[in-house]
């Protein structure tokens, strides 16, 4: 099992190839082609970083095998990207950084973690509620999931859901 960690600069660079590469197992359907290529910034890596709100899994050989990103709104988080390389699926290490980016940030006095997913494959929603994490109702959206969840709409991503994890 790699190890679980707060991201160096170091790391960084690496992080957007991971996120590519995690984007393949998606189908064109669900992600299309034009979205694949399209990575978080390096720059809000970077900053993610020096904020203490990125984690990485490091492989045996000392490089990232993938990486979540968090953001902190008042007393919640919301989980950004989580992103295994392909070449190390399977193995726990995605279900290892969610539960360290959770408990880095019960650590923090954060009351809970949101996401949003797609609703219909194996490795989003019903792996998150494996985890914890619960569906949300349209009732229960925050004014920033409901944001969320228009902006991956109006990229054309369909069956997209929200969901929270008490912390």
């Amino acid at each position: 099992m790699p190890v679980i960690r707060l991201a160096t600069p170091e790391d960084v660079p690496g992080l957007p190839a991971i996120e590519r590469a995690a984007a393949e197992l998606f189908p064109e359907s669900d992600l299309p082609a034009a979205l694949r290529q399209q990575v978080t910034p390096l720059e809000d890596l970077q900053r993610a970083q020096r904020e203490r709100r990125l984690w990485v899994a490091i492989a045996p050989d000392g490089t990232p095998a993938g990486f979540a990103l968090a953001s902190v709104l008042g007393q919640h988080a919301c989980l950004d990207e989580m992103d295994v390389h392909p070449a190390h699926a399977r193995r726990g290490i995605g279900r290892a950084l969610v539960r360290a980016v959770a408990d880095g940030l019960r650590r923090q006095g954060l009351q809970s973690l949101h996401l949003t997913t797609f609703s219909h494959l194996p490795w989003n929603a019903p792996f998150y509620a494996s985890l914890g994490f619960r569906r949300l109702d349209e009732a229960d959206l925050s004014p920033a999931l409901c944001a969320a969840l228009a902006r991956e709409a109006a990229l054309g991503l369909r069956q997209r859901i929200a969901m929270r994890l008490a912390l």
